[in-house]
């Protein structure tokens, strides 16, 4: 059986180390941003899933990526919550999207992601809005897609 390291991740969602047992790789501010560093969750006080182990088996992974929200309570990061407050305020600034698609746009930021049943009405206004959105706020959505949209939000548009 296996377990999780625990993680350490700025405020803005770079990860400082994936497993804090290594502790000269700690740091208390990211050296990409400056912002402060955590290793638990500040709703629940939950340690951040860092790296999988499983003793005795040697394991070459794919790069770690944060989690989005915690295991634990549920809750979004702070890199998360961050991300989806900045791409609404970019939403909010595009005048060729109605107040009604604006609303419903932001309402579904959410659901791009994390994988939930209303993941796939998510896609739909995502995909209507990069057709119908100015350069600036097509290229937002598209690079909040990148980086926080979950495995099928990126299938589904090709990324």
């Amino acid at each position: 059986m296996g377990y999780y390291q625990n993680a350490q991740i700025c405020l803005n969602g770079h990860c400082i180390t994936s497993d804090c047992s290594l502790i000269n790789l700690m740091q208390k501010y990211c050296d990409k941003c400056g912002a402060v560093t955590i290793e638990k969750c500040p709703s629940c006080q939950a340690k951040i899933h860092g790296d999988y182990e499983v003793p005795d088996v040697l394991c070459f992974s794919a790069e770690y990526t944060p989690p989005s929200y915690c295991h634990e309570c549920g809750n979004p990061y702070p890199w998360t919550q961050s991300a989806i407050e900045s791409i609404s305020l970019l939403i909010e600034e595009e005048e060729d999207f109605s107040q009604d698609q604006k609303n419903k746009l932001v309402e579904s930021l959410p659901d791009l992601v994390s994988e939930t049943p209303k993941t796939n009405v998510a896609i739909v206004r995502m995909k209507k809005a990069l057709l119908s959105a100015g350069q600036f706020t097509a290229e937002g959505i598209r690079q909040f897609t990148i980086d926080f949209g979950c495995e099928l939000v990126k299938k589904s548009v090709g990324l």
